[in-house]
């Protein structure tokens, strides 16, 4: 007759149980690392602007606290412009180098050609957002 193995069930148990944390453990660790490798990082404590974030030609704005629009809008010309704008893509296409402006509920999106660089943008988007914000909101 064989070895009973009726001793060992508490061990089996522990030994599943102590597996089961470690690949949580180990789960939650790879998933954190991947979801914070792109996170915004907070560049400004001014009131409106939560952060930017700049990838090649695109900037994104992101808005703390307003909505500005009810859906996303794209403007790809001052010629889009319409009448009923309230100053905001007027006055950022009045920058120089701009292509495209893309005005969401919380986010602002503005893409510049390759001729400017965002050193001399980025500020004037800044002061031109505020102003927009705290004036109208």
């Amino acid at each position: 007759m064989g070895k009973s193995l009726k001793g060992y069930e508490f061990t089996n148990l522990l030994f599943f149980l102590v597996l089961i944390v470690v690949l949580a453990g180990g789960c939650w660790w790879v998933f954190y690392h991947i979801g914070t490798k792109d996170r915004v990082v907070v560049v400004d404590a001014e009131p409106g602007i939560a952060s930017e974030q700049t990838t090649g030609d695109i900037t994104l704005f992101y808005l703390e606290g307003f909505h500005i629009v009810g859906s996303a809008r794209t403007y790809r010309s001052r010629l889009e412009i319409p009448s009923t704008d309230d100053g905001l893509v007027r006055d950022l296409f009045g920058l120089p180098g701009l292509e495209e402006i893309v005005i969401e509920p919380q986010l602002i999106i503005v893409k510049k050609n390759g001729t400017v660089s965002w050193n001399k943008l980025s500020q004037p988007i800044r002061d031109i957002i505020k102003n927009h914000l705290h004036s109208h909101y």
